[in-house]
């Protein structure tokens, strides 16, 4: 078996597709590429690329060059060369074929974008576009085109729970995820955490076959952005809010109580993250120097006893008719406490007492986007060098979307 026809049935080219030669060129940089010209039988004729075309086959008028990039062939830059038949339609007049061995535009065969799209979930874009030899540019074009045609395909008929986060403080870097809660995959990425974010996430919903109305629970934190958003473009959705979005409101009044207690006291000022930290974390000298500062009776040690409890409430809550006699009591002890943020704190669960419960009622809401949470931080440290918000949602739908690329990337 010669070249042309081992190349042939290697790239599964199927008549009047033939290899007509195969050979290599001297490169810049001292580098060898792979030219791998692909042509057609003589006489051959193609279906019409028309849309609904009722002719057979139409014959070729001419040829137009183009080139793609192939995986490389032993460390060797690989090119596909083929002049593409443009046919003749009695119907829809004259069109070029498509390739079969890539898709529409962006330069790389289907192989290729498989490859780099695989790739594109663990690399950050600059580094994989140094490591192909090419432009990051051209690079995020067959990514997010992959990305964008795997997501047409996506329906969500079937999603009733949703969970909501938002990330970021502001600004650019502020985004709001939506997962489905049963399947744990990301469904919907939207700038900014108002309630226009909710009403850009029903429209999008809407795209795929998702019903607003049918949407039963809605898991997300104590914005009240989010929570007017919901009520209007959600209306039969049930709020809850998770207990990991409770504990993070915690952790933050022990701060600001270990602050405000630190400015009065020098001892103070560098131990702020022993409190922050749960005991287990914590080295043996660390340990020490808590209970050191605990046996001083200090008012952030207070504090800290009371988000352990929170702590233990979330952990061994069973339902929620216990989980609200134990936060009951708990807001109760931080509204005698003498504590400002705590006092703040509780008043912030008793503002959101009902939605806070009812997540002990729904054991999968309570881990709302938090397995992915860890991923999509990365990709935000990855996103430094995006261009723009649609960079970064291509990226957390690429690695959290669980999207189904093979449909794209294969023939």
């Amino acid at each position: 078996m010669d070249a042309s026809h081992l190349f042939t049935a290697a790239l599964r080219l199927q008549s009047p597709w033939k290899v007509g030669s195969v050979g290599f060129r001297d490169a810049d940089g001292g580098r060898r590429e792979l030219r791998i010209m692909i042509g057609f039988e003589p006489g051959a004729r193609f279906h019409c690329p028309g849309t609904g075309c009722r002719e057979g086959a139409c014959p070729v008028r001419d040829g137009r060059g183009r080139v793609w990039r192939h995986p490389d062939f032993f460390r060797c830059k690989a090119f596909i060369h083929a002049a593409m038949p443009r046919v003749t339609c009695p119907e829809h007049g004259v069109g070029t074929v498509p390739a079969p061995w890539a898709g529409p535009g962006g330069g790389f065969t289907l192989l290729f974008e498989a490859w780099a799209v695989e790739m594109a979930r663990r690399l950050p874009a600059g580094t994989l576009a140094g490591q192909l030899d090419e432009t990051d540019a051209r690079l995020w074009r067959s990514v997010a085109r992959c990305v964008d045609e795997a997501r047409r395909l996506e329906g969500y008929m079937g999603v009733e729970a949703v969970g909501i986060d938002g990330t970021g403080r502001g600004g650019h870097d502020c985004i709001t995820v939506v997962a489905g809660l049963v399947e744990h995959d990301v469904v919907n990425v939207t700038p900014g955490r108002d309630p226009a974010t909710v009403e850009r996430f029903a429209r999008g919903f809407m795209d795929h076959n998702g019903v607003p109305v049918y949407v039963r629970l809605v898991a997300c934190d104590m914005s009240p952005g989010f929570r007017k958003g919901i009520r209007g473009r959600l209306p039969h959705a049930r709020r809850v809010v998770d207990r990991f979005h409770v504990a993070g409101h915690a952790d933050e009044a022990v701060d600001k109580a270990g602050k405000t207690e630190g400015r009065s006291d020098p001892l103070l000022k560098r131990a702020e993250y022993l409190w922050l930290r749960n005991g287990e974390s914590l080295a043996e000298l660390q340990v020490e120097a808590r209970r050191s500062l605990t046996g001083r009776r200090l008012r952030t040690g207070r504090a800290c006893r009371m988000r352990e409890v929170l702590q233990d409430v979330c952990a061994d809550g069973r339902t929620p008719s216990e989980a609200w006699v134990r936060l009951h009591r708990l807001c109760s002890w931080m509204m005698h406490s003498r504590l400002e943020p705590m006092k703040d704190f509780a008043r912030m669960v008793r503002r959101r007492f009902a939605e806070i419960v009812a997540c002990f009622g729904h054991p999968y809401a309570n881990a709302v986007l938090e397995g992915a949470d860890g991923v999509i931080r990365n990709v935000k440290r990855r996103a430094r060098g995006f261009r723009d918000m649609d960079h970064s949602a291509t990226m957390i739908h690429l690695t959290c979307g669980g999207l189904d690329l093979k449909a794209v990337t294969t023939t």
